[in-house]
């Protein structure tokens, strides 16, 4: 994951953001053929990030304005273990 964020940061690519297994997911081990083993954990995260950043599923945003707004919506307001919960890699966002 640190390397995924690391070119992330590097090319700040247009995102689009999905409820699906995308290319994040790839070497995932919960990745199987291209489905999510814990899917209904992961939806639930992700459902409730959206929906503090005021966004949806298939909207376009660059990497660093997603970054930015997670940082001032979710983790400035001290939000991040409501909306993350058990998330697995929660610490990479503090």
């Amino acid at each position: 994951m640190y390397d995924i964020i690391k070119m992330l940061d590097n090319e700040n690519p247009l995102i689009t953001l999905t409820d699906e297994c995308d290319i994040i997911c790839e070497n995932c081990p919960k990745n199987i053929d291209g489905k999510c083993t814990d899917n209904n954990k992961v939806s639930r995260i992700d459902e409730k990030v959206i929906a503090e950043l005021s966004l949806a599923f298939g909207d376009k945003i660059r990497w660093n304005e997603l970054k930015e707004l997670s940082f001032n919506e979710i983790i400035n307001k001290k939000k991040i273990d409501i909306v993350c919960g058990n998330c697995a890699w929660k610490d990479l966002c503090k």
